[in-house]
C-alpha cells in the first residue's frame, strides 16, 4: 500500500487473496470520500514491493511472482489514469526488500528468485530507468526473506538487518554505503558485530527514529516462536543495545512512525509453532524514544498479520492481512493518535 502524495489517496495494487495466485487488481482509496475506483495491472502479481515514484502521483511495482511461483522480472508503473509495463530488472525476485536512497534511485536487496548468488544486490537508476547489479558479494546477503533494509536518515547509509536464508536466522547486520557506488556497480558494504544475545530473526520491523538517531528494531520469529525483545542500533557507535520489550511478541506486524517522534507498533502474529500455531493480535503499542518504554494503545477493530499500514496526516491507515481464521482480510480501518 502506498501513500500518493500529491493527490492524497492510497493505492493497493497486486497481493494474493489465497496464498497461492498474484492479484492483478488495483484499488485506489479516496480518504475524503472512502470510496474505492478499481483497475487492473498488466500483469498479477505478489510478494513484489511498491514504491512512491518520480515524486508524482506514480508507484513503480518490482518483482513478485504469479502463481505456481512464476517470477515476474518485469517492473510496471503504476498511476491514476493508467499502468504501464516497464524495464525488466536484471534478475527477477520475490520476497526482497528495497529502499530509496538519496539521488532517487531504488535499492533492491536479496529475495528469491533467479538470483545469481555472487550479485544479490540491484540497482534502479531513476536517471538513465535501467537496473544495475552490485558488487561485491556477501554470503549473508544470499536468498533472503523477512530481512530489512532501513535508511539511516540523510548518510546514504542503509542498514540491512536480519532475515532468513532457507537454513538460518540472523541477527545480525550489515552497512550499505550508498555514498560509495561507482559507475562500476562497485559498494562498501560493512558487517557490524552485534551482541551475542541478539537472536537470529526475521518478519520484525525496522524504524529510523531521528529524535534519538537510532534504528528501532521490534520483535520477529525465529522460525520456533514470535520474539518480544527489541534493539536500538546506534548508527554513531554501529552498536546494538537492549531497549525495552514490547507486551507481547509479534512478527509479521508494522510499525509506523508517528510525528512527535514515537513509534506506533500495529497487530501481529503472537504464535509460530505447532504447540502454538499462527494467532493474529489486534493489540497496538506505542514506543516513546524518550523514555525507551511502551504503553499500550486502543486496540484495533480487526486482529491481523502481514497487513499493510500507512501514516496518511496524523492518521493510520491499516488494510488486509491475515485474520484469526486464517483467510485473507478485505477490511480497512482507521487508527488516530
Amino acid at each position: 500500500m502506498t501513500y500518493l502524495q500529491q493527490s492524497g489517496y492510497l493505492m493497493i495494487a497486486g497481493g494474493t487473496a489465497n496464498g497461492l495466485t498474484g492479484l492483478s487488481s488495483i484499488d485506489i482509496y479516496n480518504p475524503w470520500t472512502g470510496c474505492y475506483n478499481v483497475s487492473n495491472m498488466s500483469v498479477p502479481r505478489m510478494h513484489h514491493t511498491a514504491t512512491y515514484y518520480n515524486n508524482s502521483d506514480t508507484i513503480i511495482l518490482l518483482g513478485g511472482i504469479q502463481q505456481n511461483n512464476n517470477l515476474i522480472s518485469e517492473s510496471e508503473i503504476l498511476s491514476i489514469s493508467g499502468t504501464q509495463l516497464y524495464h525488466p530488472m536484471s534478475q527477477p525476485r520475490y520476497f526482497h526488500e528495497i529502499s530509496i536512497l538519496n539521488d532517487s534511485n531504488i535499492l533492491i536487496v536479496s529475495g528469491h528468485g533467479l538470483i545469481n548468488n555472487s550479485v544479490p544486490l540491484e540497482i534502479y537508476n531513476h536517471s538513465s530507468s535501467t537496473f544495475q547489479q552490485l558488487t561485491p558479494y556477501h554470503s549473508r546477503l544470499r536468498n533472503l526473506e523477512g530481512h530489512s533494509v532501513t535508511p539511516i536518515g540523510t548518510t546514504g547509509n542503509h542498514l540491512i538487518f536480519g532475515g532468513f536464508n532457507g537454513s538460518s536466522y540472523f541477527g545480525v547486520g550489515l552497512i550499505y554505503d550508498g555514498t560509495e557506488l561507482t559507475a562500476a556497480g562497485t559498494l562498501n558494504i560493512t558487517s557490524l558485530e552485534t551482541m551475542n544475545d541478539i537472536t537470529g530473526r526475521a518478519h520484525h520491523q525496522a524504524t529510523y527514529i531521528s529524535q534519538i538517531n537510532a534504528i528501532l528494531i521490534t520483535g520477529g520469529n525465529n522460525g520456533t516462536h514470535a520474539l518480544f525483545d527489541c534493539y536500538l542500533y546506534d548508527p554513531v557507535n554501529r552498536t546494538f543495545t537492549p531497549t525495552a520489550s514490547m507486551g507481547m511478541p509479534r512478527s509479521f506486524h508494522k510499525a509506523i512512525l508517528l510525528s512527535n517522534g514515537s513509534v506506533l507498533i500495529i497487530g501481529g502474529a503472537v504464535g509460530m509453532s505447532s504447540n502454538q500455531p499462527i494467532t493474529p493480535t489486534n493489540s497496538v503499542e506505542i514506543y516513546n524514544p524518550i523514555t525507551h518504554t511502551f504503553t499500550n494503545a486502543p486496540l484495533m477493530n480487526v486482529a491481523r498479520y502481514r497487513h499493510q499500514a500507512t501514516l496518511v496526516e496524523d492518521e493510520i491507515f491499516v488494510s488486509g492481512g491475515i485474520g484469526s481464521d486464517g483467510r485473507t482480510l478485505s477490511s480497512n480501518e482507521y487508527l488516530i493518535f
